[in-house]
């Protein structure tokens, strides 16, 4: 299995999160609100002092969304699942990161068997 993410796998993974954001009638603008405001209760959930940069930008959900961004992190992955709670498209549950992870390096394809 490939351990590294693949130009054809960052494009399947944006344009899945692309669909999901679509879906739930979000634009870019409002997403990165989303993540802003999703980040801010989280710390203030936990009494931990909020990061310097709280959220997802536009610029790099643009970047993600486009398959333009090599390496996405980990935990930008992990606010935009957060926020837009996608659903597995052929089991009864949310997506985890693993799943992304997985259609990055193309292992795993969303839109096959739906």
């Amino acid at each position: 299995m490939r351990r590294r993410f693949t130009d054809e796998g960052l494009r399947q993974m944006g344009n899945f999160l692309r669909a999901c954001r679509e879906a739930k009638g979000l634009s870019v603008h409002k997403l990165s609100e989303q993540t802003k405001e999703y980040e801010a209760h989280f710390y203030e959930g936990l009494g931990e002092p909020l990061p310097k940069v709280l959220g997802v930008s536009i610029a790099a959900i643009s970047r993600i969304e486009n398959g333009n961004l090599n390496k996405p992190a980990p935990d930008i992955l992990w606010v935009l699942l957060d926020v837009l709670k996608p659903e597995h498209p052929t089991e009864n549950r949310t997506l985890t990161l693993e799943d992304l992870l997985l259609i990055g390096t193309e292992a795993w394809n969303p839109n096959i068997g739906i």
